[in-house]
Formats: C-alpha cells, structure tokens, sequence
C-alpha cells in the first residue's frame, strides 16, 4: 500500500472514531436531558417543622413522596420545637419552615426578615376541648387553660375563640404554659386533672371525645380567620437564592395536590409522623385538613393575615402601623397559578 493509500486509511479511520465519540456525546446528552432530576446532582437544604401537627404536614408528604427530588431539591425535615424553631431560622440554621404565622411575626415585627410565602390554614382549626362538667362559655370563668408555649399556635389560636365566645383571656381564665411536645403533652395533662381545658385539633380531638370530654368550640365552625400553616423563610434567602425558593413552592403545590389526590398514601404518611394508628382518628385529620382546608394554590388570606395583626397589636403597638403586606410575599405562588401548572395538575387527576 502506498503512502496515499495510508493517509487515506488513517483518515477515515480518525473520522469514523470521531463520528463515535459525537455519536456517544449526543447520547449522553439525550439521556441527561431525559433523567429526571433525582439521579442528577441535587441542592441539599434543611428544612424545619415547628409541631407533629396537621399544619405542618405538608413538608412530610413532600418528604415521603419524593417530591423534593423532582424539583432537584434533597430536603432533610428538622423537628423543632415552636419558639426554637423561630430562633434556628434566623440564626441560618435552615432557611425555610414550616410554622404558624403567629409563630414567626413576633420576629418580623422585631425587625427580622421574615416573610410568608405559602399558606394552607388559614382558618382558625383548634377545637376548645374541656373536662365533661363545662357545658357552657360561662363555665369557663376562673378555670385553667393549657396551651404549650406562649406566642405558639394554640395560644393564639385560643384566645381568637375565647374572644368570639365573649371570655376575657386575661380576667375570666387562667392561661398557662403545659410545655413542648405538642398537642399530646396537652391532652395528656388533661387526663391527669392537671387543665380544665385545652386546644388541640385533629385527630387528637377524636382521642380527646373517647376519653369523655368535651368538645365546646370549633374555630372553624366559628368561621375565625387564622394563618397557622404556612411556609417561612427571611427575604435575604430569597434575594440569594430565589431560584431555589421557587422550587421549594413548587414543592409544596406538588404535596398538596398529592394529598388530596391520593388518600391512602397520605393516611399512612401521618400515621409515620404522628405515630397514631387510629384509623378514624386519622381519617378525621385528613378530611379536617387536606380536603377541607389545603387549597390548591397556596395563598396566604389577608382576612387570616389581619387577624395575626390584630392579635399582635395587643401586645406589641408596632403591629398597628405595620403593613400585613410586608410579612407576605405570594410571587412564587402567583407564578405557579399564572402558568397554568395547577389546574394541569388536578385535570390529570379526574
């Protein structure tokens, strides 16, 4: 073979290993393209539950579906008690949770950037539950009230129904402190005689009927405007990393949609968390929550957002000339809705 015969050889031998690694290349970027999001690199972040309540479920049906890593997001759930878990997020120890508004404007209006962007409770779900021989509002007068921290959810959520019953929560009762460890702590002091009554909602208010008390008030019933589930973070997170903030939403979409429409994968996910294995107990928290009150575009409702700023007037003056609106920030819900990808979501479902 002469030297042209060579040169010609080694030519089309250079092309043809060259139309191979193009070839390999565009394959490889095809399949990358088509992988979803949980087999490529992933944000890990931290995000903290202030309760193992219903308003806080949200961030466990997340978790346990998957849902996270679709929108290449690796999320570790951090339990931390009400006021603590306030401190943990602006000190930077995770930048998002999931909380009652009351829980984080105490903060916001101390002048720390915390800020509202989703809510899926915004009425006022706390039952007020008591002991068999308090029949009436009246009967209230001079008894004591559990609630597990000042400041938390159930405080607020107590004095919004005292208040629509006509009882004065500083003259006609004795509020205090039953202490961390949530609605159980709560209803267990009630056992031992130690409350006259209490707040919980569902589905420890199914325990608390079998165990013979009363159920006077329902804030819902009461129609009572509240926002106490919602998800919080500090704007400086969202100017840093707004790119991972609409993720994080788009996440919580995804979870309530996959709530509503898959009840028995939901049922079991809150008897992990809330360690109930009641059925009833956990049907009743379902239907309380997920159908009931979860919608499926997460606003905050501004008739719930006065009312947080009402209740904090009583306490702290700055709430009367502070704006509602600074608390909230409803964009990356917005987006979502705007875009059509809800009502996508629940037409493929029917």
């Amino acid at each position: 073979m002469d030297a042209n015969s060579n040169n010609a050889a080694f030519i089309i031998e250079t092309m043809t290993r060259n139309v191979r690694v193009i070839a390999a290349a565009c394959v490889l970027a095809a399949i990358s393209a088509l992988t979803p999001a949980t087999a490529r690199s992933q944000e890990r972040l931290k995000i903290i539950y202030s309760q193992f309540t219903m308003t806080n479920s949200v961030s466990w049906f997340a978790r346990e579906a998957g849902l996270f890593e679709r929108h290449g997001l690796m999320a570790d759930l951090v339990y931390v008690d009400s006021t603590p878990a306030v401190q943990a997020l602006t000190a930077g120890q995770a930048p998002v949770a999931t909380m009652s508004g009351g829980l984080a404007l105490g903060p916001y209006l101390n002048g720390l950037d915390l800020v509202m962007l989703a809510g899926w409770c915004n009425f006022d779900s706390y039952q007020l539950v008591t002991r068999p021989e308090i029949r009436r509002p009246e009967d209230l007068r001079n008894k004591v009230i559990g609630i597990g921290r000042f400041g938390a959810a159930a405080d607020w959520g107590l004095r919004l129904i005292l208040r629509k019953l006509g009882i004065d929560e500083t003259k006609d009762v004795q509020i205090i402190q039953a202490g961390g460890g949530g609605p159980a702590t709560r209803l267990a002091a009630m056992e031992a005689k130690k409350l006259d009554a209490t707040v919980l909602d569902s589905p420890q208010t199914v325990q608390a009927r079998r165990l013979g008390f009363r159920i006077l008030a329902d804030g819902v019933e009461l129609g009572i405007p509240f926002l106490q589930g919602g998800l919080v973070t500090r704007r400086a997170y969202i100017r840093t990393h707004e790119d991972t903030v609409r993720r994080i939403v788009s996440t919580v979409v995804d979870a309530i949609h996959f709530a509503k429409t898959n009840r028995e994968a939901a049922l079991k996910i809150l008897q992990k968390y809330m360690r109930i294995n009641d059925r009833d107990a956990l049907e009743d928290a379902y239907e309380s929550f997920v159908i009931k009150q979860f919608p499926r575009a997460p606003y905050v409702s501004n008739a719930a957002l006065q009312t947080l700023f009402d209740l904090a007037a009583a306490r702290d003056p700055r709430a009367k000339s502070a704006d509602p609106q600074g608390f909230v920030d409803s964009r990356f819900v917005r987006e979502i809705e705007q875009s059509g990808r809800i009502e996508r979501l629940y037409a493929q479902t029917h």
